[in-house]
């Protein structure tokens, strides 16, 4: 049994399986066409494999503060939240905040030490830790934070 970790916006979709606290799988994914339910469709068709191949017994959803909640964010995020619901696999969603058990006390860039704690307690994710550090742009973000939330569920059971 497995705890998927989702991190997702409308161009980018972090996917994490935990289980046992151990990394199963973790994939990130790009969609650069412009919003539609085209893309709605193929980002959610893209998480069958996910619950086809692991058995999941649950999924939490990283979800971003209200003020970068777009709307088609929100048709999203319901997308995923029906999907789900569909195939009887429960769905909970943690805030960023959840991110902060995974940095030292008073660290400010919370992210960057996130990032940092993920790759060191799972030395699979160094390459793409150090990868994201020579980024200008985040791209890996999405994938460490799908990581964050299934590890942070995990650890609550």
């Amino acid at each position: 049994m497995a705890t998927l970790g989702i991190s997702t916006n409308t161009r980018l979709l972090g996917t994490a399986i935990i289980s046992q606290e151990r990394l199963i799988d973790y994939s990130i994914r790009l969609y650069k066409s412009p919003w539609s339910a085209r893309k709605a469709n193929a980002i959610i068709t893209s998480l069958e494999p996910c619950v086809r191949r692991y058995c999941i017994k649950k999924v939490v959803l990283s979800i971003p503060h209200a003020y970068h909640q777009t709307k088609a964010f929100k048709v999203l995020r319901d997308r995923i939240y029906r999907y789900f619901k569909a195939k009887g696999i429960p769905v909970t969603q943690h805030s960023p905040e959840a991110f902060h058990s995974f940095c030292p006390s008073g660290e400010k860039k919370v992210k960057q030490a996130m990032m940092h704690t993920l790759a060191t307690q799972f030395p699979e994710l160094t390459y793409v830790y150090h990868k994201e550090r020579r980024n200008k742009t985040r791209y890996y973000i999405k994938l460490f934070e799908a990581v964050a939330v299934a590890v942070h569920e995990e650890q609550k059971h």
